[in-house]
């Protein structure tokens, strides 16, 4: 039995592509290259064997397939990360601007901010798909990193500010970081908790587990409020101290949870109000040499609070090495260890608040 090419338009999700060769077959999946589109194979398809089936795509954004929704790094986020926040101090003053950790969310300062001066401005940000705020679009994945400095850039340029004050614990102090690095004559200072930079990862558990990452990513991009889990309000509070492995205490928990919980449908239940899908947040690491690179940048005044033990951390020697380099270009440096876990600030913000207070006098 004789095979009969097939040149037909496939409409998959928000993907066009052509389906070359015969239909009955597991087709070569076929993908173009950056602003280019599916036709690129068109040539090449035609003389190819009968017997061979080419699906070829056009990847989102390209060809004929569907843009991905306004802003991606979403406008229709824009209303929630301006109303869902905490400002704390007089709105009149410039703000300092505060970034919670991976799946924490603004509240995770709420303890700290009431111990510094009355003359200090803090404006914490739930991040998308944090706490209150929205979720990103299905389909689109949560880089971080580079997601938070866009998110960042746009915030100050709403606000118009031409020199701007950080704060960051964990996440936020390597987003932080990374602003400063991109910006450096436009940050007067960052403070950073318990973090020096983005996470340095093993290059080879990195490559082995991207798969798993992947697949992981779209199984929680099928959750909805329907089949997302849902637990009672003691049960969920159990459920994120031991998450946390010791990190933060039941009271810190409560203080997360009147952002990170929502009511579920199922009568006395509640589900995590963050994305699940930042729980696979972190493809597309740097490398130490980048991250080296960027610290060589920083101009500002930069005060980092480290807890011992803190943070585990997969490659610790690091921590110092990019220190070092932030010392040296940095207007002012300053460097303390408190005992507590990563969350200190949260447990026992007694312990940095006045390290806080003495630097903010510069």
């Amino acid at each position: 039995m004789s095979l009969n090419k097939c040149h037909i338009e496939l409409n998959a999700l928000i993907n066009l592509g052509k389906w070359w060769g015969p239909a009955n077959k597991q087709p070569i999946v076929a993908i173009h290259g950056w602003q280019d589109n599916s036709g690129t194979f068109d040539k090449l398809a035609q003389l190819l064997s009968n017997n061979i089936a080419i699906l070829s795509i056009d990847l989102p954004g390209h060809g004929i397939s569907s843009h991905l929704p306004l802003g991606q790094f979403y406008y229709l986020f824009w209303d929630g990360v301006l109303t869902l926040r905490k400002w704390w101090g007089p709105s009149e003053l410039q703000p300092i601007l505060a970034l919670h950790g991976r799946q924490d969310n603004s509240g995770t300062f709420d303890t700290l901010m009431p111990l510094l001066s009355n003359d200090v401005s803090v404006l914490c940000l739930d991040m998308p798909g944090h706490g209150l705020s929205s979720h990103y679009p299905k389909s689109q994945f949560y880089y971080v990193y580079w997601d938070g400095v866009i998110l960042l850039r746009r915030i100050i340029k709403y606000f118009k500010w031409n020199k701007v004050k950080l704060l960051g614990h964990s996440l936020g102090g390597a987003i932080s970081f990374l602003y400063a690095a991109s910006y450096p004559n436009e940050v007067d200072f960052l403070i950073s908790l318990d973090i020096a930079s983005p996470s340095v990862r093993d290059v080879k558990k990195t490559a082995a587990s991207t798969g798993e990452y992947i697949d992981r990513f779209l199984k929680y991009e099928l959750l909805t409020l329907d089949n997302v889990p849902s637990y009672e309000y003691d049960e969920m509070l159990k459920i994120v101290e031991k998450a946390y492995d010791g990190s933060i205490t039941k009271e810190g928990a409560e203080i997360l949870m009147k952002r990170g919980m929502q009511p579920a449908y199922k009568k006395d239940k509640y589900y995590f109000s963050r994305d699940p899908r930042l729980k696979v947040s972190l493809l597309g690491l740097l490398s130490l040499d980048l991250i080296l690179e960027y610290a060589s940048q920083i101009k500002c005044a930069y005060l980092n609070i480290r807890a011992i033990p803190g943070m585990k951390l997969e490659q610790p020697e690091n921590y110092q090495k990019i220190l070092d380099i932030i010392k040296v270009g940095a207007r002012k440096f300053e460097y303390h260890e408190v005992t507590g876990t990563h969350h200190v600030h949260l447990n026992e913000p007694e312990k940095i608040a006045p390290i806080i207070k003495n630097f903010l006098q510069i």
